[in-house]
């Protein structure tokens, strides 16, 4: 109660404290402008700024930041980085902020809640993101990324041999017997890469600075596993690769990143990789390489493959023919 009392001043301080961090932002660079943040944005970042003050950098860092949505749908076939024909409207004359993100899609999502006088949802699932991007949402939907957590956990040859990996051993009646792994265990092992089911179990209260918050209990949240079952009932993680909230190309066409699953003992391929004279090259000339250029010219951009190289990105030749479709 106290909370709604003092709404409307705290709303009036985050804008206050949003002008001022936006305008020291401006200082920095010249690329972000107050003009060009949404009101509703501007409210995230005048309190976030103090709650969560590295993913208000972070983005603040990032291209969404930076970037108009209809001036980048005006960019050739080749060079643009959203796939979207037409977009919403309200979302071509201010950059993607937090509330472009997290409101795309309140009705589907059951961790819609009410914040700070907006309707919000806690998690940005592939369908949000395909607002701008539907090509590449259309695309994961149907790999077999998308389906990572429901191929391992109702495959009953995969199940058995997670349950057997992870599951507590106990010596009884002169036998070893296994128990299946608890949700923790789980989340902390297979299911950290292959993603978790998001299930929204109430509300919670959160003590913080401003006052006790209620928001959306979700069983194990967060999660950014690359096949997890998301609370608006889609498939998949963006931010498993294009990290939040910065949503980089840069470290997800980097291997560092698809190091994270694909290493030993059960996926070596960084490993393999690693050791390869692909990575070698990479190791010692990749910092050198352009990981943010669309389109991605070889051997200008970059000497050698990545893992990005070959499964996800558009590829052209250094005159601009197409070697390999996005």
């Amino acid at each position: 109660m106290k909370l709604i009392r003092c709404l409307p001043f705290l709303i009036a301080f985050c804008l206050f404290s949003a002008t001022h961090i936006l305008s020291a932002a401006e200082e920095k660079s010249t690329m972000v402008s107050q003009d060009m943040i949404s009101p509703q944005t501007k409210t995230c970042i005048g309190c976030h700024s103090n709650v969560t003050p590295g993913i208000v950098q972070d983005w603040l860092a990032s291209r969404h930041a930076r970037t108009l949505p209809g001036e980048a749908i005006k960019d050739s076939s080749l060079e643009k980085r959203i796939s979207a024909d037409t977009l919403p409207e309200g979302l071509r004359e201010y950059v993607v902020g937090c509330y472009e993100c997290h409101s795309r899609n309140v009705d589907k999502h059951k961790d819609a809640f009410d914040h700070m006088g907006h309707r919000i949802q806690v998690v940005v699932s592939p369908n949000d993101c395909s607002t701008c991007h539907p090509v590449e949402a259309k695309q994961f939907s149907g790999s077999k990324k998308s389906y990572a957590y429901r191929n391992l956990m109702e495959n009953p040859v995969y199940l058995t041999l997670v349950n057997t990996s992870t599951g507590l051993k106990r010596f009884e009646n002169g036998k070893i017997l296994t128990e299946k792994p608890s949700d923790a265990t789980l989340h902390e092992t297979c299911l950290g890469c292959h993603g978790t089911i998001l299930s929204v179990k109430g509300k919670k209260t959160v003590a913080t600075k401003m006052g006790n918050i209620e928001v959306p209990d979700i069983a194990s949240w967060p999660n950014q596993g690359v096949g997890r079952v998301n609370p608006d009932g889609s498939l998949g993680a963006c931010s498993a690769c294009h990290t939040r909230h910065g949503f980089s190309i840069e470290v997800a066409r980097k291997p560092y990143t698809c190091s994270q699953c694909h290493h030993e003992p059960d996926v070596p391929a960084w490993n393999v990789y690693e050791e390869s004279k692909h990575g070698n090259i990479y190791s010692s000339k990749g910092k050198e390489w352009n990981f943010n250029a669309v389109p991605w010219k070889v051997g200008e951009d970059m000497k050698a493959p990545t893992c990005a190289t070959c499964h996800n990105s558009l590829l052209v030749s250094p005159s601009g023919s197409v070697l390999a479709e996005r």
